[in-house]
């Protein structure tokens, strides 16, 4: 028989593939029968099948294509890596990283010519360098964190920093001998607020001050920013204020490294003096900021104001500055050896130049210090001029990827912070976008006169500060919760300030120190930052100058970051593809869940919401930063308003003089828990005297007083705060969940 022939008359499989022994090569058909058709369930299934394969080659294909593109991914990896270990709820064995990268690297070396394998088992290996580099810094550093309060304690140790403050100074201590601590106990370094009226110490002398002690500050709420975690990877196991002047104490000795530390702490201290004495207010400290890399001592008003105005990177010690300090002096040295005809005719000065800037972006890093932007700042510009020297071009997104991977290795502790994220986002995304409008740029720019390149330099002015701002708004609402609307207008004024009059009067100012002749250059560079701090203040003042919203979650923050990277590392128009996470975050921003209530980590500060979603704080005064970030995290300005001594208005809060009832479901009955059908009742207890019937009626109980023998279903009483820290309750139709800061029982080394 034929293997078209069909016996029912039928020729629904007259197309299908056939074998020349008559079977089908689809359907299993022999020449001794027919089977019966196929379904329509075999039909979808081999349509999807042979959808998802065509996607999978065309995917291979493009990966290919862009082979050149994959060093760029690396960094991505690593920090996956590193941003796993951070979201672990518990400490990993010091092992695991290690053991897993080893791993990794066996099954690579065994993956032979496969490429795909061999892609998927490099990105586990870098995945694996993250989390071991993190994993091992924490090992390495073992800071021990101050449990308890000590009040008052001296404390003996040598200063190695001092930061003006707006008012007052601060000074970190290095190895401090505090007498109520064990040596293993006692962390590396303490930070301690002196008096308003007390003159900072030299950096190197060893001091003792008495002294309030306190653990750092927690982090105010679940999901924000951990100052805790950041001070102990700077090795700050201490914070507090002194009570009397400090008393110089006889000198300890010291290696190299800490004599080169505090020389250039003395070096940043004789240019803030020098700054000091001829200006004052927040232009001094603006100008001490670009001069020593000190940015503490700026008025909160005006440092709010350059944030609303998205000046606030002119601040920080960044490529703008960096690629300027390069740029100068490459351009000085090598003019000043073109002036020597035997050199210039006989050496590549040129490369001399090159290597003259190296040196000089490095001493002027030690100067202001290694901060994350900083160090990107220079190793990428160190790779333009190690190009120079090679007589090569640089290829930009592999110079930000050597920068990331470097900087990830160095201080993998940097990744979760915003420093980090906003520094290699911004630049990323300006790479990846001139990248692809190089071309016609050039052409426009090809044959054009003075008024054309003016108006590119303004365009480029403005683009890139679009592009800056769209880059970085996931971050900004991330970690701030507001983004700067004005940024491009207050940047077309401040970025032309800072590069063509601060930036080289400070290079000038530099050189005029050791001659003291550099007062009227000060001058000068306060000139230049009394018009920053215009711009910054007249853009704030703008109606809708900032736009504030709720925290992202960490979902749809991941989506924007990958959907962010996948448009801008690739090549290829499947570069398109990343708009989908992007879309699907955008879409998960305004449905990011808020708490219900937030307890401080003391116990003192309680916020409730009410049932028009407003946030409501239990007094109008104290918790500083914590309530204010509370606010900001809502989506609000700052400090949410207190609530009415007698409760809401909407009566789903009520309260007297003992404490507070609230019904979290008296405005929002679809999500009531089946167990209550008549709304929970949660118990808000100042005193003993209100625990007494409270714990009797209310499913849950925050009292600010211990609730020993307290029969609520769920109590959160002092101890229970001490141990967790700050706690947010989401109430839901199953019941409540609640998030805290600390888990106890899986305690991590900055606990």
């Amino acid at each position: 028989m034929h293997p078209e022939a069909d016996p029912a008359g039928e020729d629904w499989d007259r197309e299908a593939p056939y074998l020349s022994n008559g079977s089908y090569l689809a359907t299993g058909r022999s020449e001794f029968g027919a089977d019966p058709p196929p379904s329509d369930v075999m039909r979808i299934t081999h349509r999807v099948l042979g959808a998802l394969a065509s996607i999978v080659a065309s995917a291979y294909v493009n990966l290919v294509e862009e082979r050149e593109r994959w060093v760029l991914w690396v960094p991505v990896f690593l920090g996956t890596g590193i941003a796993l270990y951070f979201a672990m709820p518990g400490e990993p064995p010091p092992w695991s990283g290690l053991l897993f990268t080893l791993g990794a690297f066996g099954l690579y070396l065994l993956a032979g010519e496969r490429l795909p394998l061999r892609l998927a088992l490099g990105a586990l290996l870098a995945l694996g360098v993250g989390f071991t580099a993190v994993e091992a810094r924490t090992t390495w550093l073992k800071t021990p964190i101050l449990q308890r309060p000590l009040d008052p304690v001296p404390v003996e140790g040598r200063v190695a920093n001092v930061e003006r403050l707006d008012k007052g100074v601060r000074v970190t201590l290095a190895d401090p001998h505090i007498p109520r601590l064990a040596p293993e106990l006692t962390p590396p370094a303490v930070r301690i607020r002196l008096r308003p009226t007390d003159t900072a110490p030299p950096a190197g002398t060893r001091v003792r001050i008495l002294a309030a002690l306190r653990p750092p500050p927690d982090s105010p709420e679940p999901g924000a920013y951990d100052f805790r975690r950041s001070a102990f990877y700077q090795g700050i196991g201490a914070v507090g204020f002194a009570f009397k002047t400090p008393e110089v104490v006889a000198p300890a000795p010291v290696g190299l490294v800490g004599w080169v530390n505090d020389r250039v702490v003395a070096l940043r201290e004789l240019i803030a003096d020098r700054v000091a004495a001829r200006l004052s207010g927040a232009p001094a400290m603006i100008a001490i900021a670009l001069l020593n890399g000190e940015q503490t001592g700026i008025p909160p008003d005006d440092l709010q104001a350059m944030r609303v105005s998205g000046l606030q990177h002119i601040l920080s010690i960044s490529g703008l500055h960096i690629s300027l300090v390069a740029a100068l002096f490459y351009f000085f040295a090598r003019a000043a050896l073109a002036l020597w005809e035997g050199v210039a005719l006989r050496h590549p000065i040129k490369k001399w130049a090159a290597a003259f800037a190296i040196l000089a972006t490095l001493a002027y890093m030690m100067l202001v210090g290694a901060q994350v932007p900083t160090l990107r700042s220079v190793l990428m510009t160190a790779l333009a001029m190690v190009a120079i020297l090679a007589d090569r071009s640089v290829l930009s997104p592999r110079a930000i990827a050597v920068a990331g991977i470097l900087c990830l290795l160095y201080q993998p502790e940097q990744l979760p912070g915003p420093s980090f994220q906003m520094s290699f986002g911004a630049v990323l995304a300006l790479i990846s976008a001139y990248e692809v409008l190089r071309g016609p740029l050039n052409r426009w720019r090809k044959d054009g006169g003075w008024l054309r390149r003016a108006a590119l330099f303004v365009g480029g002015l403005c683009l890139t500060s679009i592009i800056s701002t769209i880059a970085t708004m996931p971050f900004c609402l991330y970690h701030f919760q507001q983004v700067a609307n004005y940024g491009v207008l207050a940047n077309l004024i401040g970025i032309p300030i800072t590069e063509l009059w601060i930036m080289p009067l400070c290079l000038l100012a530099y050189v005029a120190m050791p001659f003291h002749l550099e007062g009227w250059i000060i001058d000068m560079i306060g000139w230049g930052c009394e018009g920053i701090l215009w711009t910054a203040r007249v853009t704030a003042a703008l109606p809708g100058a900032a736009l504030h919203g709720a925290a992202l979650s960490d979902l749809a923050f991941g989506l924007l970051v990958v959907g962010g990277l996948w448009l801008m590392l690739w090549r290829h128009r499947w570069r398109l593809l990343g708009s989908v996470p992007i879309a699907l975050g955008c879409v998960l921003v305004p449905l990011t869940p808020r708490p219900d209530m937030v307890v401080s980590g003391g116990g003192t500060m309680v916020a409730v919401r009410d049932g028009g979603g407003k946030l409501w704080l239990s007094s109008s005064r104290g918790g500083g930063f914590e309530v204010e970030t509370w606010g900001k995290r809502d989506g609000g300005e700052g400090r949410p308003p207190a609530w009415p001594i007698v409760g809401t208005d909407d009566g789903s809060l009520r309260c007297d003089s003992l404490g507070c009832l609230y019904h979290p479901d008296l405005y929002r009955p679809e999500r009531r828990d089946p167990a209550a059908p008549d709304g929970r009742l949660v118990a808000i207890a100042w005193t003993r005297d209100a625990l007494a019937e409270d714990c009797d009626n209310a499913d849950l109980v925050i009292s600010r007083v211990p609730a020993a023998g307290c029969d609520a279903p769920r109590v959160i009483g002092p101890d229970v705060l001490a141990a967790r820290g700050a706690h947010a309750l989401y109430f839901e139709r199953g019941g409540v969940r609640i998030e805290t800061v600390h888990d106890p029982q899986s305690k991590r080394p900055w606990d």
